[in-house]
């Protein structure tokens, strides 16, 4: 379950920051032995409040830290494993055009309002999940909570934005089909999930170009909704000024469509697949199986496993295929948040 980009740079360049790095580590002489760690810090986790909303919609608040900050996560269940096989990067486009504005805001006012309380606001689309995560100056927390809301419940989709975003996308989608990198991840994501919304990595101009108003705001209708929703808060808050900011909020938020999820089936069987690019001057390898998802007790120790393996800078395959053997920059491996997901 590894994921490993070569690099390789031909050149006198190359030649000449290798004969640097050999100096230097010559003139620094051996490596000592690092000092044996610490004892761990004791760490108490904070209570949580938790409660659902009338319309479905889950809270969690967790009062945690000192710095006079607010963290607010709406995660919506509705991401791009819902979009057709003609609907690639429809959800991101819908992401992205929730945050053009309101029924009472424009873009403009939500920024503006977001920095004038010490913070940002943004809204992302996953494979699983939409989310609005803003943060803020903790005497302004209820204020934020009440702009996520009016993000999340309100969005204006103003049609004057449209062909913008799409343009974007469409330039963003060529940038990533030139990249090496994002070619063997289509071609592995396509094979690890046939006929599922998780193999289809990026749409064709031609999709893009197609979408219309009409289809994102259904696929809104569809996906967004406070039954399908979750929201966190943490950090140093007014427990009750909290809780009651968020009753207003939300509370009379639809509770929209029931979730709707088509699991994966990944393939297990064992295969090479081979993408040649005729004057390539990089490889990409990626290796990838599928896991345990997040509903198995041995997830946390597999995230512990990852972190040793390839999770950090300091991990084994850095180490390994980095620095000691210097085939690659930035060798890496992760636990995606698809089901059933790992390279």
């Amino acid at each position: 379950m590894t994921l490993a980009t070569f690099f390789v740079r031909p050149g006198r360049s190359g030649a000449a920051a290798l004969v640097l790095a050999l100096s230097a580590a010559a003139a620094f002489g051996q490596k000592q032995t690092p000092p044996a760690p610490g004892a761990p810090k004791d760490f108490s986790i904070p209570t949580p409040t938790k409660f659902t909303l009338d319309n479905g919609m889950k809270v969690t608040l967790v009062p945690y830290g000192t710095i006079p900050k607010v963290t607010v996560d709406l995660a919506v269940l509705g991401g791009s494993a819902n979009e057709g096989a003609n609907e690639v990067w429809l959800g991101e486009l819908m992401g992205n055009w929730m945050r053009e504005g309101t029924a009472t805001q424009t873009a403009s006012q939500i920024s503006q309002s977001a920095a004038r309380m010490g913070g940002s606001l943004d809204v992302s689309v996953g494979p699983n999940s939409a989310r609005i995560t803003a943060d803020s100056l903790s005497d302004f927390g209820p204020e934020m909570v009440r702009l996520v809301a009016d993000v999340a419940e309100h969005p204006s989709f103003p049609e004057s934005e449209l062909e913008r975003l799409k343009a974007d996308q469409v330039r963003q989608l060529s940038i990533a089909k030139s990249r090496p990198q994002q070619i063997a991840l289509e071609r592995f994501r396509s094979l690890m999930y046939p006929n599922h919304a998780y193999g289809r990595v990026f749409p064709t101009p031609e999709m893009i170009q197609g979408f219309t108003a009409a289809q994102v705001r259904a696929f809104y209708d569809a996906n967004v909704g406070a039954a399908r929703a979750h929201l966190y808060v943490a950090g140093r808050f007014d427990p009750a000024a909290m809780e009651a900011a968020v009753r207003d909020a939300f509370g009379g938020w639809k509770a929209g469509t029931p979730v709707s999820f088509a699991p994966p089936s990944p393939r297990t069987a064992r295969a090479i697949h081979l993408i040649d690019r005729p004057g390539a001057v990089q490889s990409t390898i990626v290796i990838g199986m599928p896991v345990i998802d997040p509903t198995n007790p041995d997830y946390v120790p597999l995230l512990v496993t990852n972190t040793l393996l390839g999770g950090y800078f300091s991990s084994r395959i850095t180490s390994n295929i980095r620095e000691a053997k210097g085939y690659t920059y930035s060798p890496f491996s992760q636990v995606s948040v698809r089901s059933r997901d790992a390279y």
